[in-house]
């Protein structure tokens, strides 16, 4: 006998298998699958009624949630366009060419436009 005798072989398995399944002995018996379905729905959970949740809300909805609303959005972008209107429209008096002077190519500084004269401190110390 050698070593490959002593081992089942696919086939002996088949055989073994199908002999199993014509053996009806081992089927368990209507009464004990009626006890284990009754007992199985016992502890099954109950259905419960859904509830409509609420609608979930944007990234956009709950930043204006927390700024205070659409009113307060609006005098976020009025006081921004006035903001940039301003800066736009700089008196002369500060830049003598605008907003232009600072954006432009020239080989000045823009800093050498604004008014570096102290005189209204002195005027207090006298």
């Amino acid at each position: 006998m050698n070593m490959a005798d002593k081992y089942m072989q696919d086939h002996d398995l088949d055989a073994l298998f199908a002999a199993a399944a014509r053996d009806t002995a081992q089927d368990p018996s209507a009464d004990l699958l009626a006890r284990v379905l009754a007992d199985a729905e016992a502890v099954q959970p109950k259905a419960m009624p859904i509830e409509a949740s609420a609608p979930r809300r944007g990234m956009f909805d709950g930043i204006l949630a927390v700024i205070g609303g659409w009113p307060s959005l609006g005098g976020l972008a009025a006081a921004t366009v006035a903001g940039v209107w301003i800066g736009f429209s700089a008196t002369p008096t500060v830049l003598p060419d605008g907003l232009a002077s600072l954006v432009g190519q020239s080989d000045t500084e823009y800093l050498a436009y604004l008014d570096t004269s102290y005189a209204y401190l002195e005027e207090d110390v006298q």
